[in-house]
């Protein structure tokens, strides 16, 4: 990944305009696909690419809708099918052929498993593994910072941002600011800069809410056990408050042949906080996915 990075637009199935970026040899063997988190955009996965040899792998990262470069869509489209059927468009615009791993961040790890449910014919025979960092399969909304999803504020949240949308987004900005000042503070909790990263970026107030209220009702259990073909490394932080390490827990409890990588006293924000230990997971996925027989068999 560089800023010599290839520049495509790829179109949704809905004709929203998806901006990808492209890196690696054409006739590479083997294609990374990184999808980000909520609030991002694909920059993130750039320091982990920086740490990874690609010299022999394709990458491709893409902005999700509504975030980065991306186009929006309906305001309706913010569901984890839409976003899966959003990472189906970029796979067959820019990954015609050839076999691929999917490395999801947060949300992004969210979008792969639906992925997974919504072509789970794909799984061995496309998709020939899968790393998902800091995410989880469901019950966002039952521990932790995670309750307040199904709070009754939230409720009133997502109603207002439909009502007043540039109000709320000014509100959202303001809100940013306060706790990024707050979190400039030694003492802070890191959750504190997290949460004026997320509420201060340029991501829309519409997206934001809408993805929120997507994360309360995240149920992607069943798309789990397709899985269960390919090697799969699911890596998180054990001091993340924003997806505890217990989701990371809970998805290898259902795939007994899933590595979990325990990143020490990183937070949410392991991609920039833990870039190497990402990288070294990521890296000892790929290593798993050549010595296995997916590749020859794609």
């Amino acid at each position: 990944m560089s800023d010599s990075s290839s520049r495509f637009t790829v179109a949704a199935d809905d004709g929203v305009p998806l901006v990808a970026y492209v890196d690696g040899p054409a006739d590479a063997e083997l294609t990374v696909v990184f999808v980000h988190g909520h609030c991002q955009d694909s920059a993130c996965w750039v320091g982990v690419g920086a740490q990874l040899d690609v010299s022999a792998v394709r990458t491709v990262r893409y902005d999700q809708r509504g975030h980065g470069r991306s186009g929006i869509g309906d305001v309706e489209s913010f569901t984890f099918d839409q976003l899966a059927r959003d990472l189906e468009s970029v796979l067959r615009t820019l990954v015609p052929r050839g076999p691929v791993v999917l490395a999801g961040y947060s949300m992004g790890g969210m979008v792969s498993l639906a992925y997974a449910r919504l072509h789970p014919a794909a799984i061995g025979t496309r998709i020939v593994g899968f790393a998902l960092v800091s995410t989880a399969a469901g019950g966002l909304a039952d521990a932790g910072v995670g309750r307040y999803l199904r709070h009754p504020a939230a409720s009133f949240l997502h109603r207002a941002v439909l009502r007043a949308p540039r109000t709320m987004e000014r509100s959202k900005r303001a809100g940013g600011a306060v706790c990024t000042m707050l979190g400039r503070r030694r003492s802070a909790d890191s959750w504190l800069r997290m949460l004026g990263m997320v509420l201060a970026n340029e991501t829309s107030v519409v997206t934001w809410s809408r993805l929120l209220a997507a994360f309360a009702v995240l149920d992607e259990y069943d798309a789990i056990g397709a899985l269960a073909t390919v090697p799969v490394v699911v890596a998180s932080g054990t001091d993340d408050r924003f997806v505890p390490i217990a989701h990371s827990e809970a998805i290898v409890s259902h795939l007994p042949g899933a590595e979990l990588v325990r990143i020490s006293g990183a937070g949410h924000r392991v991609l920039s906080e833990s870039a190497v230990a990402v990288a070294g997971a990521v890296g000892g996925l790929l290593a798993r996915v050549r010595e296995s027989a997916l590749i020859e068999a794609c």
